[in-house]
């Protein structure tokens, strides 16, 4: 209300932000609008495809280990993950609280950093919202695509040395298809030809990430969603006894996949296999967030494709979980390490479809990152 932005309305989602699809969704499926017949992305489809299909032109979602970028992605938007603890997370349902991030999802770089303006900034009603000083006023991200802009026009890049590195384990090979793996070359040649330097950088352990992400958030997933038994949130389904309303209760309320990850996350919770399984995926955490800490020590930001795929058709990864879980393979690096990244349009595949190239900064350089998605979004333009 303070900025004057009304709210148009609510966006649909997977149950509970659990899926990569908009399939899992409570009401009906969202379509993507550039193909009726293809997924949107998940969890927040419903806000990439709300700016997609141009009824509003900025959006809010979520991203717990994808769920603003990948939907971006497919859906030829603009979508950003900030630093975990810039924008509060207060008034949100919880899925994995250490992962979760709210973030904008637009048209264009430009509006996705004025919306990231508005809404960041410390909240004393979220224990995670960050008190860094840089982060309580982000007038730098605007300023941040302005710079990137004339920087780009007056021929300057290549004077200032800017180093980019490029995730050797995530770089459009095996698992990428073949139409994203092209687009992402474009990419980085189109930055090589602005006086951009590119090197490969090797992130090893991100081969563990998608393993210790399925086993950490449904933890916490099977830790925050224990409240919904009838007894104090949600539905309540009657019985004789209280145990029976329970059980009643959660059967009714939950989806086939959110009861899969709070059966997955009880398991590693479980007596016995706690420190076999979530202290493990812990460690590869750590690991991940040191990796990426050298990185970040020799170069600006780092580059990624968004998806391994364009949007597929509905219900052609439902049966198989396992292969939809893979749509998250880039951006779940992220949310593990809690540094911000974002998805720009890079261009499309043979049958028209979009694909997107992610930005990854630094832990509370948000400003880099819009500032070489800028670049990027410029660079796509011209080129098209």
């Amino acid at each position: 209300n303070a900025a004057a932005l009304p709210v148009l309305g609510k966006t649909n989602m997977d149950e509970f932000a659990m899926g990569s699809s908009t399939e899992h969704s409570a009401y009906q499926i969202t379509k993507n609008p550039l193909d009726h017949e293809r997924i949107p992305g998940g969890s927040g489809g419903g806000s990439a495809a709300a700016v997609a299909a141009n009824f509003a032109p900025i959006a809010i979602g979520t991203d717990t280990g994808g769920s603003i970028r990948q939907p971006a992605s497919v859906t030829g938007t603009v979508g950003a993950k900030p630093t975990y603890g810039a924008v509060s997370r207060y008034g949100l349902i919880a899925m994995s609280s250490s992962l979760d991030q709210a973030g904008p999802c637009s048209t264009d770089v430009l509006s996705s950093a004025m919306l990231q303006e508005l809404i960041s900034g410390y909240d004393p009603k979220d224990s995670t919202s960050s008190k860094k000083p840089a982060l309580s006023s982000y007038d730098s991200l605007v300023d941040a695509v302005a710079k990137a802009k004339s920087d780009l026009e007056s021929g300057d890049l290549k004077s200032k040395k800017l180093r980019v590195g490029i995730i050797s384990e995530l770089n459009g090979g095996e698992g990428f298809e073949p139409e994203v793996a092209a687009n992402f070359k474009k990419t980085c040649d189109d930055l090589k030809a602005a006086g951009i330097e590119l090197e490969l950088v090797d992130c090893p352990s991100f081969k563990y990430a998608l393993a210790a992400y399925y086993i950490i958030m449904p933890s916490e997933v099977s830790s925050n969603l224990a409240k919904f038994d009838g007894m104090r949130f949600g539905v309540r389904v009657d019985a004789d006894h209280v145990t029976d309303m329970m059980k009643a209760t959660r059967e009714y309320g939950f989806g086939d996949e959110v009861k899969r990850r709070i059966i997955l996350g009880t398991y590693a919770l479980s007596a016995g296999y706690y420190d076999a399984y979530y202290g493990t995926a812990q460690k590869v955490r750590t690991m991940i967030q040191r990796d990426l800490n050298d990185a970040f020590s020799k170069f600006d930001v780092l580059l990624s494709p968004t998806s391994p795929n364009v949007a597929f058709k509905f219900g052609s990864k439902t049966e198989d979980p396992l292969a939809m879980y893979m749509n998250d393979i880039a951006t779940i690096p992220v949310n593990l390490a809690g540094i911000p990244a974002m998805s720009v349009p890079n261009g499309t595949g043979e049958a028209g479809l979009p694909t997107g190239v992610q930005v990854w900064a630094n832990q509370f350089e948000d400003d880099k990152m819009y500032y070489f998605a800028e670049l990027l979004e410029l660079l796509n333009s011209s080129a098209n």
